[in-house]
This record gives structure tokens, C-alpha cells and sequence, in this order.
């Protein structure tokens, strides 16, 4: 990806479209889409493969604010990540669609990863400084996340939508895994 994106300013430094003081920004920004385009294009193949388009649009829905102001395990590489990132979401869709778990099951799975969440806190990553201003905000929009992620979760809940109630879980202790890993590798 980034040999790409650089030929891409190249590109466009050649082009006279931007000056030589901007080629980071705009190989970082290339990158950054190509990277994005892949993840979104693989997931997408996935939700085809597997019959299970809602399904996927749920898990992101989500895992990714709460990823977002949680942080947690980043692998080092782009395609380490690609690959992790796709067995985990191939791996949760395929979970949820071949087995069936009781809502017991999953209020409990979903409460220990709730609480392990709250207790970690958000995780930061050694490449991005975050101050406390940064951490207490972070921790406010988590909280927000969390809360609804709970309401949505009683509402699947009372509705009996055992499948749905698994998904979240999943999600829930995937994040929850990727906290612990950070909190560990980070300190």
C-alpha cells in the first residue's frame, strides 16, 4: 500500500496538482483510502460469501465507534491487520450463523465483556498521543456508545432476537479481547 499511494503523489507531484511540502500528507491520505478500500471490499465479500449482509452491516455498526474511542491492539503491519481483521469478522458471522446460543448465554457473554470495557477504559496506542483532555473525552463518547449498545441490546433482548443478541456479544468480546491485548502490549 504505501508503494502505491507513493507512486500515486508521485503522480500528482509530476502533475503539478500539489507541492513537493504536501507529498506526506497526500501519500499518508492515499494510503490511509487504499488501505480503507480493501478493508471495506474484503468485508463486503465476506457478508456476500456468507448470506449475511445485515449481519455485517450490524458489526460494524458496532464495533467501530466503540473501537474508535476505546483503541485497544493494533497489529504492525497493514496486512497482519487485513487478516486479523477478516478471520474476526468471517469468524463472528460464522459463529452467529451456524450455532444458536441461548439469550442467557449471550446476556452473560455480553455483561463480562461490558464490564472488562469499563474497567480497561480506553487503551492508547504508543504512535498516537492522547492527553488527559483527550482520554476524558474519549471515555465520555465510550460511555455514550456503551449506553445505547445496552438499550439495543435489551431491545433485542426483548424481543427474543436470539441472533442478533450472540452477534453483539460477539462483538462485545472481541473488543473486550482487543483491550486486554492493548492494555498488556502498551504498558
Amino acid at each position: 500500500m504505501e508503494r502505491l499511494s507513493r507512486k500515486l503523489t508521485d503522480y500528482i507531484l509530476a502533475k503539478d496538482v500539489i507541492e513537493e511540502s504536501e507529498f506526506e500528507i497526500y501519500q499518508y491520505g492515499f494510503q490511509s483510502f487504499l488501505e480503507l478500500a480493501i478493508n471495506i471490499i474484503c468485508s463486503i465479500i465476506i457478508a456476500v460469501l456468507l448470506g449475511m449482509k445485515l449481519e455485517c452491516i450490524a458489526f460494524f455498526l458496532f464495533f467501530i465507534p466503540l473501537r474508535a474511542y476505546s483503541g485497544g491492539f493494533h497489529m504492525e503491519h497493514y496486512i497482519s491487520c487485513l487478516l486479523l481483521s477478516c478471520l474476526s469478522l468471517a469468524g463472528i458471522l460464522c459463529i452467529v450463523k451456524y450455532f444458536s446460543a441461548t439469550p442467557l448465554f449471550s446476556c452473560i457473554l455480553y455483561l463480562i465483556s461490558l464490564a472488562i470495557i469499563k474497567v480497561i477504559g480506553s487503551v492508547d496506542h504508543p504512535n498516537r498521543y492522547v492527553d488527559e483532555e483527550d482520554n476524558l473525552f474519549f471515555n465520555k463518547r465510550a460511555n455514550i456508545i456503551l449506553l445505547m449498545s445496552l438499550t439495543i441490546f435489551v431491545v433485542f433482548l426483548l424481543s427474543n432476537n436470539t441472533r442478533y443478541l450472540l452477534l453483539e456479544a460477539l462483538v462485545f468480546t472481541l473488543m473486550s479481547i482487543s483491550l486486554i491485548i492493548g492494555k498488556i502490549q502498551y504498558s
